[in-house]
């Protein structure tokens, strides 16, 4: 199952596998963000400089969070949030597959959230949500 439409990455560009247990779960289970699908009109250059430091700030703090621990916090501050495909408001880019019927809100600067999707242990952030506009809150 795709989550993202790409090219076959040449051995020399593919990252080591994780670290897996005997049961097959991830021993390192936190989160890992890549920005690569930054939609063009809700990237980093949409926010303030303030907002920016915070957003880092957010990340580093999540990053030593498991997933488990994620998902279990609220779904303000450290927590996170469902938010249903056809609750976005702003375009998906083409590369995000139909397969991801679900996005995930994670917040900083307050209630101000980065949302994308969750792939294994990377989380694909598409959208930094500094005015609310991404989706129907």
């Amino acid at each position: 199952m795709s989550k993202l439409h790409h090219p076959k990455p040449n051995q020399s560009q593919l990252i080591p596998t994780p670290i897996i247990e005997a049961d097959n779960r991830l021993i390192r289970n936190h989160p890992i963000f890549c920005l690569r699908y930054l939609h063009k009109n809700y990237n980093v250059e949409s926010c303030s400089q303030a907002d920016r430091a915070s957003l880092i700030r957010q990340m580093a703090n999540l990053s030593q969070l498991s997933w488990d621990e994620i998902k279990l916090s609220g779904r303000h501050g450290m927590g996170s949030e469902k938010i249903k495909r056809k609750s976005i408001k702003a375009s998906i880019p083409q590369e995000i597959t139909p397969d991801v019927e679900d996005f995930l809100a994670l917040r900083y600067s307050g209630k101000k959230a980065f949302i994308g999707f969750r792939n294994n242990y990377i989380f694909h952030i598409i959208y930094i949500d500094s005015d609310y506009s991404v989706y129907k809150h």
